[in-house]
């Protein structure tokens, strides 16, 4: 069996070792790479998921790094795509991010129905 995986998700091809894609347990890829789940491979021979290939790109540089910059990414499609993979780790992290915006957008909002402070006379 090969350490590199070569897959097409939506049209784009991406190479990455089977290490990369299998540190977490019981996500997509290891029920992929272990054949528990159907796979389908386009005329080259790579894994085929039909997918959006921008948010696989993300969530594969995740796996790579065990890191991500949340400021460039759409944290609601992104954690969908992540819950998708079965990126365990990603997620929580995705809806921690989601609590604290909401949170923070709530204050901003409920100070703005407060009335202004009286000025002292």
């Amino acid at each position: 069996v090969s350490d590199i995986v070569h897959l097409n998700v939506g049209g784009t091809r991406f190479s990455t070792s089977r290490q990369t894609l299998s540190w977490i347990q019981d996500s997509f890829f290891t029920a992929l790479l272990s054949n528990r789940i159907d796979s389908h491979k386009d005329e080259s021979g790579a894994l085929f998921i039909d997918r959006d290939p921008k948010l696989f790109s993300i969530i594969l540089n995740y796996l790579r790094a065990k890191d991500i910059d949340l400021k460039t990414v759409d944290i609601r499609t992104l954690r969908h795509e992540a819950e998708y993979y079965g990126i365990t780790p990603l997620v929580k992290r995705l809806m921690l991010c989601e609590d604290l915006t909401q949170s923070s957008c709530g204050d901003v909002l409920f100070y703005g129905y407060l009335p202004p402070p009286s000025k002292p006379e």
